[in-house]
C-alpha cells in the first residue's frame, strides 16, 4: 500500500530532486525507476516523464527511487519502474522477475517507416531496417531483444492507444497486459507569464522551437521553413553530441532570423515564459509520442504547428496544425496559419482536462498497487 501523502519534502528543482533520489540505499518497499546509462548525458522528453513521473507520485505517497546499481537490491522494492527501451533494462527485468519483483515499463517508443527511410545512414542500413520493420509488420512473434523486454514486464505503460496498438502488432504484446498513461505537463506552465522571456529576449512575436538539434526533430527543415517565411524564431536545446556538422547546416540556415539559445532546465522559470510568449510553437519532427514541449507550448497558450506521425493526432486533435516533416509546403503552412489565426481557443483547455502531471501519477500509481500487492 502507498504511504500517507505529504510525509517527504519535495526539493524545489528537477536537478535537486535527482540528486537526492539517487543518495544512498533505497529503504524497503521503494519504487525503483530506471533508465539506461547514458540517459541523462543529453536529456530529452524520456528523461522528463521519468523526472516528473516520480516528483508527481511522491505527491500521491509513493515512495521512489533512481535506481543505483551500487547500492540498491531489487529484492528489497516494491516494484521496477523501467523508463525506455534497452537491453540494460531487459538484464534488470529478469534479475527483477527472477526475486519476484514486480517489473512496469514505460517503452517510450515508436516505429515509424518514414522516420527509418530518412533517418538511417545510408542506403543498405535504410534497407535492412526498413526490411526488418515490414518483417516484423507480418510475423510479430519473431524473437527479438525488445520482444523479451516487452514480455518481461507486468504491465507496458506506452503514452498513447497508437502506441498501444503498436506494440500490440509488432511485438505481440497481449492487450490485457497493457495499460496506457499520457504523457503530462505541470500545471504551472498555464499561469506562465510571458514578461520575464520578453525583457531578456524582446517583446516582438516570434515561433518557438525546444527540443535537441537532431535529424529526428528536423530542426533543418524548420530553419528552411522559417527563412522562406521571414519570420523571427526562437530555438531552444543543444545540439545533440557527435552532430555538430547537422547544428552548423542549422544555424547557417537560420542565419539573421533564428535566435539559437541552448538547453534550459525544465525547471527554469525562464522556459515557461518562453513558451507562454510564443506565438506560435514549431516542431515537425519525424514522430513525436507526443511531443512534451508542444504539450506545455499549448498548455501555455501558443498555437501548435506539429508533426502527424508519432501520437499527436490523438493528443492534439483539431486544435493544432499539422505538417509532414518531407513536405516543405505543409511545414509553411501551419506554421503561417498559427501565425495568422493564434492558438485555438479549446486546445489550453483539452490539454488541462486530460494532461497534467498528477492525473497521470494517480494512474502511475494505480497500476503499482495492481501489480505490487
Amino acid at each position: 500500500m502507498r504511504s500517507a501523502p505529504g510525509r517527504r519534502p519535495t526539493p524545489r528543482t528537477d536537478a535537486a530532486w535527482l540528486a537526492s533520489r539517487s543518495r544512498g540505499r533505497s529503504p524497503e518497499g521503494c519504487v525503483l525507476l530506471h533508465a539506461p546509462a547514458p540517459a541523462f548525458q543529453a536529456p530529452g522528453g524520456g528523461e522528463n516523464q521519468l523526472v516528473q513521473t516520480g516528483r508527481h507520485l511522491e505527491a500521491h505517497g509513493v515512495r521512489v527511487r533512481l535506481f543505483s546499481p551500487w547500492t540498491d537490491r531489487l529484492d528489497a522494492a516494491r516494484a521496477l519502474h523501467l523508463f525506455g527501451m534497452s537491453r540494460e533494462g531487459l538484464d534488470l527485468a529478469r534479475l527483477a522477475r527472477s526475486r519476484g519483483v514486480p517489473v512496469v515499463l514505460s517503452p517510450i517508443c515508436w516505429y515509424q517507416p518514414r522516420a527509418i527511410a530518412a533517418l538511417e545512414p545510408g542506403p543498405m542500413k535504410k534497407a535492412m531496417a526498413l526490411s526488418a520493420w515490414a518483417l516484423r509488420s507480418i510475423a510479430p512473434g519473431i524473437p527479438s531483444w525488445r520482444r523479451d523486454l516487452l514480455r518481461e514486464a507486468d504491465v507496458v505503460l506506452p503514452n498513447s492507444e497508437a502506441e498501444a496498438d503498436q506494440l500490440a502488432r509488432l511485438f505481440d504484446v497481449p492487450r490485457d497486459r497493457i495499460k496506457v498513461v499520457p504523457n503530462g505537463v505541470r500545471p504551472s506552465f498555464g499561469t506562465a507569464s510571458p514578461d520575464l522571456f520578453r525583457d531578456r529576449w524582446g517583446g516582438e512575436p516570434f515561433v518557438l522551437s525546444v527540443g535537441r538539434m537532431e535529424p529526428r526533430k528536423n530542426t533543418l527543415g524548420l530553419a528552411r521553413a522559417i527563412a522562406e517565411l521571414g519570420l523571427p524564431m526562437i530555438h531552444i536545446g543543444d545540439p545533440v553530441p557527435g552532430r555538430g556538422d547537422y547544428a552548423r547546416a542549422c544555424w547557417r540556415t537560420g542565419q539573421g532570423l533564428v535566435t539559437w539559445i541552448g538547453r534550459l532546465d525544465h525547471d527554469d522559470p525562464l522556459l515557461a515564459s518562453a513558451f507562454a510568449a510564443a506565438r506560435v510553437f514549431a516542431l515537425p519532427s519525424w514522430f513525436e509520442t507526443p511531443g512534451l514541449a508542444a504539450l506545455e507550448a499549448a498548455l501555455a497558450g501558443a498555437a501548435v504547428a506539429i508533426t502527424p506521425f508519432g501520437s499527436t493526432r490523438e493528443y492534439f486533435g483539431e486544435q493544432a496544425n499539422y505538417a509532414r516533416p518531407d513536405r516543405p509546403r505543409e511545414i509553411l503552412r501551419a506554421i503561417r496559419d498559427g501565425w495568422d489565426r493564434g492558438p485555438d481557443p479549446r486546445l489550453a483547455p483539452r490539454i488541462a482536462t486530460h494532461y497534467l502531471w498528477p492525473i497521470v501519477a494517480q494512474i502511475t500509481a494505480e497500476v503499482y498497487d495492481q501489480v505490487a500487492r
